[in-house]
């Protein structure tokens, strides 16, 4: 993540400046006099898209993900959820390479095709919510989209039904990565919720085998989840005392 660049620019301020370019283009897209009923694959980014994402945006688009899977009266964000999905993005998915398979950097490349799925359809005009960027100041228009609305988007990723080819490498034209990465991202959120990983502390950012229980697993308590319970597939017995022909 520190290869990252930060954006010198006020997120806020690129924020407003982005809606107002959305806000032409769907009133282009109302006055026209034959608008599509399906959601187009082919479309032009604004170059706001095509740039390289801050540290921030990052964040706040994964928060937007994390907040419309698990909402926030149930904890996801207080649970830093961004964190986890954006450390597992970072660390743990390898693509084939020209000569072997390799753990590649996905973060910023996975939350830019959050970001162009949302545009594809905020300019198709399906968006239920017009976008509002003041909830997350730093992100784009994923993160401006109401929860309902970045579920459509999703969706539009999981079904390729985006442009592949204006999608940043190493998700260009490769739909396979795509459905992949997208897929995972759900079990992702899941993953972090309900395995306690906050309560790792400190810990939370390191590999697995350097976690330390430093806060107290609450979420367990909340679900009257037990906690692991080991040796459930060996062999107990049977339900009988003995079998007759």
């Amino acid at each position: 993540m520190d290869k990252l660049e930060e954006n010198p620019i006020s997120g806020h301020h690129q924020g407003a400046q982005f809606f107002e370019q959305i806000k032409n283009m769907m009133t282009n897209l109302v006055s026209a006099e034959q608008p599509s009923s399906s959601v187009s694959t082919a479309v032009n980014l604004p170059v706001q898209l095509t740039e390289a994402v801050s540290i921030p945006h990052i964040k706040a688009t994964f928060m937007a993900f994390a907040d419309a899977m698990i909402p926030s009266t149930l904890g996801a964000l207080d649970l830093r959820l961004d964190e986890y999905i954006v450390w597992t993005l970072e660390h743990y998915v390898s693509i084939q390479g020209d000569w072997s398979v390799k753990t590649v950097p996905l973060a910023a490349q996975t939350a830019q095709i959050l970001d162009i799925a949302a545009f594809q359809l905020i300019v198709s005009g399906k968006v239920k919510v017009p976008p509002d960027f003041s909830t997350y100041p730093d992100g784009g228009p994923f993160a401006a989209l109401s929860p309902v609305d970045r579920f459509e988007a999703i969706s539009l990723l999981d079904n390729i039904q985006v442009d592949l080819e204006v999608l940043p490498y190493p998700f260009r034209n490769n739909a396979g990565l795509v459905k992949n990465v997208v897929s995972s991202l759900h079990q992702m959120v899941m993953f972090g919720y309900y395995s306690e990983w906050f309560s790792f502390g400190s810990t939370r950012l390191a590999y697995p085998e350097n976690y330390r229980l430093e806060r107290h697993r609450f979420i367990w308590e909340r679900l009257n989840y037990p906690g692991p319970s080991f040796g459930y597939r060996a062999l107990r017995g049977f339900l009988v005392d003995k079998f007759s022909e």
